[in-house]
């Protein structure tokens, strides 16, 4: 029999909401040898909000709009190829598509060291992206 309790499984919390969330000392002391950052991923129109820990003082956050029928295969590979051309360390990533007929993709990557133009000119370059958004994130 698998001994459960001695494996890292999730952990859980609840407080008030408020602008500071406060990890109990319990769960911090055990996450944070990990990272010294925090990221936070927060979805337009979700409940659920996504956290990241890096040891990178920045981020950078792509958006990429695609056509809708375009959140494809060769989309994907042409990505993937970008991000190891790049070497870029991706924290999250994830695509969506609406009803409008358009697909979203959206990546987060630590961004300690990189040449932004050449990000900016390769990401905007993948197959089937319309237009590239990017944001830079600081401590």
């Amino acid at each position: 029999m698998v001994d459960y309790e001695s494996r890292k499984l999730a952990n859980c919390f609840i407080q008030p909401f408020s602008q500071k969330i406060q990890i109990p000392s319990e769960i911090f002391d055990e996450i944070q040898p990990i990272g010294k950052n925090l990221v936070a991923v927060i979805p337009g129109e979700s409940k659920k909000l996504t956290f990241f820990l890096t040891n990178a003082d920045k981020v950078l956050f792509i958006k990429l709009i695609l056509d809708k029928s375009s959140l494809n295969e060769v989309f994907f590979t042409s990505l993937r190829e970008t991000m190891i051309e790049l070497k870029m360390e991706n924290l999250f990533s994830t695509g969506v598509c609406f009803k409008e007929e358009i697909c979203v993709w959206e990546g987060v990557f630590e961004f300690d060291q990189g040449n932004f133009d050449e990000i900016q000119e390769k990401f905007s370059k993948v197959t089937h992206v319309k237009t590239a958004k990017f944001e830079k994130l600081h401590i």
